[in-house]
């Protein structure tokens, strides 16, 4: 674990890195989701989720994954092998589930590498047994930072998900009422 000093200042970098953007991948690369993807989202910074579920209307069960290792309560991390150039090598779970609809996951990002089962229910136990709070500030900032990150999508793709079950939206995604 790094020392207070050295959290501040991962920090501070996480921060400055911090932007709106959030590219799209052109249509001919796109790629489908699967259950035990990581997936590289183009937001700035990057951020990196790994897909444990996906529903039959299209709304992904993820947990974010990130590159700021020290900055997470959990305890488990995922190490890519050498042969996934371009990518980072260490991940480590945040402490909490994501939902976004797997058409924005297919516009947004695309797949770094595929986990089994096993790993994907390894990362799933410590997430839930990871405190979404800490002691120390600059964790419990970046914890909270990361998740307004998903806030606003994680809440529209539930809503969106909803009104597709009640019949508000056809296969089109046009509105029926």
């Amino acid at each position: 674990m790094l020392n207070k000093e050295e959290l501040k200042m991962s920090l501070k970098l996480y921060k400055d890195s911090l932007g709106p953007e959030r590219y799209k991948v052109k249509q001919s690369a796109r790629v489908p989701v699967e259950v035990g993807q990581i997936r590289n989202l183009f937001w700035s910074p990057n951020e990196y989720i790994l897909v444990y579920h996906i529903e039959d209307e299209g709304l992904v069960h993820a947990v974010p994954l990130t590159v700021w290792v020290s900055l997470t309560t959990c305890s488990i991390k995922i190490h890519l092998p050498e042969y996934v150039k371009g990518f980072p090598k260490l991940y480590a779970p945040l402490p909490f589930h994501v939902y976004i609809r797997k058409e924005i996951l297919e516009e947004e990002g695309v797949p770094v590498y595929k986990v089994r089962p096993d790993t994907i229910e390894k990362v799933l136990r410590d997430v839930d047994r990871s405190p979404t709070w800490s002691a120390w500030r600059p964790i419990r900032e970046f914890l909270k930072l990361a998740w307004k990150r998903y806030e606003d999508i994680t809440l529209s793709s539930l809503f969106y998900t909803y009104d597709l079950r009640e019949g508000r939206y056809d296969a089109n995604h046009n509105q029926t009422s």
